[in-house]
């Protein structure tokens, strides 16, 4: 079969040649329908992911919509080493996939996994979100900041605000903020914030970190939660020691840590919400035969979520 295929860790993914997957016991094998591409899979070729450590070779890709033999669709991530998801074949797991509704873009599907469950999972599993409450999204612009806007005003909150930088600050607007922050002005970005909830907020999910995170703590409200999803504006941050005095939650979102039956029904909750309209992304759709080139356009940042077709 074709495959985007790692020789080296580090390595743009060629398309070569690879063996075929095959079924066995608990373990059955899909055609490829749509794969979308995340920063992770960079993390994963780099050897930066802890939680898949692979060996070239082997082939690359974390999650994808695949079509079994008897016509089901299924989402699913981590297939079996050394497959990945960027394959005309892939595993699947009888215990890993999620089913696909009937109807439903392939391609958003497949991106509602990684970058949909972020925002999901941390508003309502980690966040505790209620009824009214108001949310920031610090990184609102990239495709997990949209979907969890879009999330948050799903699942009720009364106000919602979208932190981003530049051009992304309209996608954010585009997907239901009640306002939004530019992120791109260092000494405005105090004001902005106060100025998109004057009563403060009550959860923040956070895809930045850096040195925004002890701004965004500042105007959180007592007993605020504060979601730790991703860190592209940097791994550290300094916290003074009065934001804990507030009572404020941190807690951290990752999914190999969530547990299985959460990501399902959260993965539920998009799916039927995508299907009625309520969550839309932006797709830019490319071939596997292209793999290398769109790699290298991934590692560039591009401004709508990237998916693979066969």
């Amino acid at each position: 079969m074709r495959a985007a295929v790692i020789l080296r860790s580090g390595a743009t993914p060629a398309l070569d040649q690879f063996a075929d997957p095959q079924p066995g016991p608990g373990l059955s094998v899909g055609t490829l329908v749509a794969a979308a591409l995340n920063p992770l899979d960079i993390a994963i070729v780099n050897d930066q992911f802890p939680f898949r450590r692979l060996q070239p070779p082997y082939i690359a890709g974390y999650e994808a919509v695949v079509q079994l033999s008897d016509s089901t669709r299924w989402y699913l991530t981590d297939p079996p080493a050394p497959y990945g998801t960027l394959a005309e074949l892939v595993p699947v797991p009888d215990s890993a996939g999620f089913p696909v509704p009937a109807g439903l873009d392939p391609g958003l599907a497949a991106a509602l996994g990684v970058a949909g469950l972020a925002g999901w999972v941390a508003l309502d599993y980690r966040g505790h979100l209620q009824p009214g409450e108001t949310v920031l999204v610090l990184g609102a612009g990239g495709a997990a900041g949209q979907l969890a806007v879009q999330s948050a005003r799903i699942l009720g909150a009364g106000r919602v605000v979208g932190a981003a930088r530049g051009q992304a600050l309209e996608q954010a607007a585009n997907r239901g903020a009640d306002a939004v922050v530019d992120l791109a002005d260092d000494q405005t970005v105090d004001a902005g914030l106060a100025a998109a909830a004057p009563d403060g907020y009550d959860v923040i999910v956070d895809f930045l970190w850096g040195g925004l995170a002890s701004r965004a703590m500042d105007h959180a409200n007592v007993g605020a939660r504060y979601i730790q999803v991703g860190n592209s504006a940097g791994p550290t941050a300094t916290i003074a020691a009065p934001v804990f005095r507030k009572l404020l939650t941190i807690v951290g979102y990752g999914q190999a840590r969530t547990p299985a039956e959460v990501r399902r029904a959260a993965y539920a909750q998009l799916a039927r919400h995508a299907l009625d309209g309520k969550l839309t992304l932006d797709l830019e759709r490319t071939r596997l035969e292209d793999i290398s080139q769109t790699w290298e356009y991934l590692q560039a940042g591009p401004p709508r979520k990237l998916v693979v077709t066969p």
